[in-house]
C-alpha cells in the first residue's frame, strides 16, 4: 500500500499539468503533442514495416488520448479564440488519432459541436471526426464526408443516415450543401466520376462561395 501511495505521489504533478486549463499552458501542450504525433507518423510512413515505429505511434496515441480526455473533462474543448487556430487544430488532430478509444471520440465530438456552433472550431473538422468515428464503427455517416474510389475510379460515398436530411444537418453546423462537397471531391480527385448517394437530394447550385 505504501509503495502504491508513493507511486501515486510521484505521478501526481504530471496529472495536474495535464489538467491545467490556462490558455498558454494548453496551447503549449497541444502544439508539443501535435509535433510528436506528426514526427511519429512521419517515421512510420518512412518505414512502414518497422514494429518499433508502429509501437511508438500507438504509444503516442494512447498518451495523447488520455491527455485529451483530461482536458475535456476539466477544461472543455479548447477554443480557438483562447488557444489559437493552430492549437485548436492540434486538439482535433489528436482526437482524430484516438481510434483506439471510440467512446472518447463521441464525447469529444459532442463538445466540439458546441464549439462549432459558437464559432470556436471548424465545422469541417467536426464533420470529419464524426463520420470517421461512425465509419470505423460500422455506422452510417452523418455529414457525408467519407468516400472511397471503386472500380473505374468512381467515387462512392459511404452510407449516410437519413440521407434526405443530409443538407439540413450540414447547414446546422455551417457546412456547404452536399452538392458542393461532392463537386469539390470530384475536382480534387482529377474530375473522377461520382456515384450519387441514394436518398440524397441532387440539387445543383453555385458553389463559388462554399467554405
Amino acid at each position: 500500500m505504501v509503495r502504491f501511495l508513493l507511486s501515486a505521489l510521484i505521478f501526481w504533478p504530471a496529472i495536474s499539468l495535464a489538467q491545467d486549463c490556462a490558455s498558454d499552458s494548453l496551447r503549449h501542450e497541444l502544439l508539443q503533442r501535435n509535433e510528436l504525433d506528426q514526427e511519429g507518423r512521419a517515421q512510420l510512413m518512412a518505414n512502414p514495416e518497422s514494429k518499433d515505429a508502429l509501437e511508438n505511434v500507438l504509444r503516442i496515441d494512447r498518451e495523447n488520448t488520455a491527455y485529451m480526455r483530461s482536458v475535456l473533462a476539466t477544461c472543455g474543448w479548447p477554443k480557438r479564440s483562447e488557444v489559437g487556430e493552430q492549437a485548436a487544430k492540434a486538439a482535433w488532430r489528436l482526437t482524430q488519432h484516438a481510434d483506439m478509444d471510440p467512446q472518447y471520440q463521441v464525447l469529444a465530438s459532442q463538445q466540439l459541436k458546441w464549439a462549432v456552433l459558437s464559432d470556436e472550431a471548424s465545422a469541417r473538422d467536426l464533420a470529419v471526426l464524426v463520420d470517421r468515428n461512425r465509419r470505423l464503427n460500422d455506422q452510417p455517416q452523418v455529414y457525408g464526408m467519407q468516400f472511397a474510389r471503386g472500380p473505374g475510379s468512381v467515387i462512392r460515398f459511404y452510407d449516410i443516415v437519413n440521407p434526405g436530411h443530409l443538407d439540413a444537418r450540414r447547414k446546422e453546423i455551417g457546412l456547404a450543401p452536399f452538392y458542393c462537397w461532392a463537386l469539390q471531391t470530384s475536382n480534387s480527385n482529377g474530375g473522377a466520376a461520382l456515384e450519387w448517394p441514394t436518398g440524397v437530394l441532387f440539387s445543383p447550385q453555385d458553389c463559388s462561395d462554399a467554405p
